[in-house]
């Protein structure tokens, strides 16, 4: 058992986080079983009130195109920045149908990407230990799929709430300050992690150019 603990030390915390990521992503799925219909209603709601305020904005938008319609070089101008205005500005893509559905479906991906990269994280650090990487190399590893797979779930749950608030194009930039650090996190892991394996295969790790990476 103390062999089996001093192997895995090098990417002990990363293995943590992982499974850390495994345990939220069955507790945010159990939370989501139970809490389905107050979710979704409250989206529903969400969604009633923004289209009654649409449309209360698209009525104030005739009224004035009315108002102005006496001046009809100004008023016609002035009347098509309007609509336009509004036309742009309340339109809102559902890739669904209906923003509700939208909202539901980015929560559950968050239990998704919790289970799957949980996983597939303890799965790659396990393939770091077999290589010939210094340990701080590991270590390093460690942190990136450990946080990669903690960070990137949670974007998608964050997404999920905004999603009928904002809009989904909306909601997708709103949270790309997460979304960006964690893709690069385990985008770059792997990236890295196919390069070591490369340098292994082909037996160019022996070169000199090569000796602060491997042992």
């Amino acid at each position: 058992m103390n062999e089996i603990s001093s192997v895995l030390t090098p990417v002990r915390h990363g293995l943590v986080m992982a499974v850390l990521a495994l345990i939220l992503g069955a507790l945010w799925a159990a939370y989501m079983a139970t809490h389905h219909e107050q979710l979704h209603g409250a989206f529903e709601a969400q969604q009633e009130k923004a289209q009654q305020i649409n449309m209360q904005h698209m009525m104030e938008g005739m009224n004035m195109d009315g108002m102005h319609a006496a001046d009809q070089h100004s008023g016609h101008s002035h009347g098509s920045a309007q609509t336009d205005h509004h036309a742009g500005g309340n339109e809102v893509h559902s890739h669904s149908g209906n923003l509700a559905m939208d909202a539901m479906q980015r929560l559950l991906r968050g239990h998704i990407h919790f289970m799957g990269i949980g996983l597939l994280s303890i799965v790659l650090l396990l393939l770091v230990l077999s290589t010939g990487l210094k340990t701080c190399w590991k270590n390093v590893f460690g942190w990136t799929f450990g946080l990669g797979a903690l960070l990137y779930p949670p974007a998608w749950i964050l997404m999920g709430f905004r999603t009928v608030e904002l809009g989904p194009q909306a909601a997708e930039a709103s949270v790309l300050w997460l979304f960006g650090p964690a893709v690069g996190l385990l985008v770059g892991s792997l990236l890295a992690l196919l390069v070591v394996i490369l340098l292994e295969w082909s037996g160019l790790k022996r070169l000199r150019l090569f000796a602060w990476a491997f042992s």
